[in-house]
């Protein structure tokens, strides 16, 4: 546990970490808004994780990509998962709640999302899953993100599924880079909300977070609920 989240004698202590690209671009965003969580940003992609924001940042597979990235291999980005699998119990062990945040359809957050969300569960953590979905345009990607996310909710009960296709909808009169803007925006809206609802019931209920169920009220202008696949 990294030791800078807002847990204390009366909160949960909590990390937010992204995996591969995307997932690494919502964790900066916490970062940005100087949220009161841990951040954990885990990536092959070397040049992508010097250049996102993170309490904590995890490279891995150096020795076997050399820095390149999955390149969409998403077994790949499941075996350097793996093979970290160490260090990333590490990075998530202490804590009273993880939520794991990754896009699907391409190889490292499709591939190694799962195996993150695994590390977490087996220490007993309360684990949250936030995946995003590509545009159907994008076609293969598309594909390989139903596959990953079939996975995920396997793995994770407290699973949401991000639909960029309901962004494209909903927020048409935006560029790209600010609908997806309104996407971390919403992410961290929903994270804090689920945070505020483990808080409220800890202190009330002198038990720990994991033994509680949780409510979430988005409060924003895109409440998360409307971006979510069915």
């Amino acid at each position: 546990m990294i030791g800078q989240s807002i847990g204390n004698a009366a909160g949960a202590r909590v990390a937010i970490v992204g995996v591969g690209g995307a997932g690494c671009n919502v964790v900066s965003s916490f970062m940005d808004e100087c949220c009161p969580v841990d951040t954990i940003s885990i990536n092959t992609d070397k040049e992508a994780l010097h250049s996102c924001s993170a309490d904590l940042k995890l490279y891995i597979c150096k020795e076997v990509l050399h820095g390149e990235g999955a390149r969409g291999d998403t077994t790949l980005g499941k075996r350097c998962a793996d093979i970290h699998m160490d260090e990333i119990r590490e990075a998530v062990s202490g804590y009273d709640a993880v939520f794991v945040v990754a896009g699907l359809g391409g190889g490292t957050g499709t591939g190694a999302m799962s195996v993150v969300l695994d590390a977490a569960q087996s220490q007993g953590v309360m684990t949250f899953a936030v995946a995003i979905s590509p545009f159907t345009m994008e076609g293969r990607r598309k594909d390989v993100a139903r596959e990953g996310w079939s996975h995920i909710k396997a793995v994770c009960e407290n699973s949401i599924l991000v639909d960029n296709d309901k962004v494209l909808l909903r927020m048409a009169d935006l560029t790209v880079a600010q609908a997806f803007g309104e996407v971390n925006r919403s992410i961290r809206a929903h994270v804090m909300g689920c945070i505020a609802g483990l808080n409220d019931r800890f202190r009330d209920t002198r038990i720990r977070p994991s033994e509680v169920g949780v409510e979430t009220d988005a409060g924003c202008d895109h409440p998360i609920q409307t971006l979510m696949s069915a």
